[in-house]
């Protein structure tokens, strides 16, 4: 694989952001069909970091590229936690704190954007290292990772708190993380995959039908991330999503890639319309509210776009 824009990303991050949005407007339904949205949901997040990991490279000037990854993301990412805190602090009364700002907990779903900055500002040091130590470093963290995750399973399943630390947690992220950066290292891997396309999109989807189904059987329905079915399930869909986006004229490829290459825009926004959607003006219909969430968010993005667009041809000066 290259670095350079593909559009299977790009779907894998539209479906995401998508299914981000289910999951917000399915919150706290308690039917059979809400919590199959929420556990399906859940595939994103780890998608997400996979994806990021796949295309950390060694900076060529560290510094300038961590400042750039600080001003083109954290930054306007710390304005709209600004805002959700003061939304919630007029809407419903509640405080928020400064930490509260920088580790993304003002809104339910901010807490991404801080470990992803985390990751983005940090991991990148390990291409300094030596190869050999730097894969044995994401073998170690894909197996913390599951152990956290297994640990905090066990630690709800029992009521035993096993884990005291209960601030910002990479280990519980970076594993994934891992999992991306490793199939860079070995593009062998994916011209073999590749070469067996359909046995690979079958196991995968066994893999993925074993980590949705698990949940169901050991009773752990709603543990939110924090159960080691999240491992399969997740790595199961992404790859098996990865390999059938692959092919030629795959289905809604274009919509999917053009939501996609707008992730993050709807990401920070989406959530200000979910709770009065689907509590006030559409109560009962959450389906049609997360439609209206997405398609409001495209919307407005696209309406941005244009408008700034049409700013820079102003201010460009024409050719004598």
């Amino acid at each position: 694989m290259t670095t350079q824009r593909n559009a299977m990303f790009d779907v894998l991050k539209g479906l995401g952001i998508i299914s981000v949005i289910l999951s917000h407007t399915y919150r706290g339904g308690t039917d059979p069909f809400a919590v199959f949205v929420r556990e399906l949901a859940m595939w994103c997040v780890p998608m997400f970091f996979m994806v990021q990991g796949y295309f950390m490279r060694k900076p060529q000037n560290y510094w300038q590229v961590s400042w750039n990854k600080i001003k083109q993301t954290y930054v306007p990412y710390l304005y709209w936690a600004v805002a959700y805190g003061i939304f919630y602090w007029l809407t419903i009364g509640k405080s928020f704190t400064l930490l509260d700002i920088l580790y993304g907990k003002t809104a339910l779903h901010l807490y991404y954007m801080f470990y992803y900055i985390i990751f983005a500002l940090f991991v990148p040091l390990l291409y300094y290292l030596p190869r050999k130590v730097r894969i044995g470093t994401l073998y170690l963290m894909i197996f913390s990772n599951f152990a956290v995750t297994l640990i905090l399973e066990i630690s709800k399943t029992y009521h035993v708190n096993i884990l005291h630390w209960s601030g910002p947690n990479p280990v519980k992220w970076w594993g994934f993380l891992a999992l991306g950066m490793l199939i860079a290292e070995y593009p062998q891997i994916k011209v073999y995959i590749t070469q067996h396309a359909k046995p690979f999109l079958a196991g995968f989807i066994a893999l993925f039908a074993i980590g949705l189904i698990e949940p169901y059987l050991n009773n752990t329905l709603g543990y939110l991330f924090n159960k080691a079915a999240l491992f399969p399930m997740s790595i199961g869909l992404t790859f098996a999503l990865a390999i059938y986006y692959s092919t030629e004229k795959p289905f809604g490829e274009k919509f999917l890639s053009y939501v996609g290459s707008r992730t993050l825009g709807i990401y920070l926004g989406h959530f200000f319309l979910v709770d009065p959607l689907r509590n006030t003006l559409l109560p009962g219909d959450r389906f049609l509210a997360a439609i209206i969430v997405l398609f409001t968010c495209l919307a407005v993005k696209e309406i941005k776009d244009r408008v700034l667009l049409k700013l820079r041809q102003r201010k460009t000066p024409s050719p004598a």
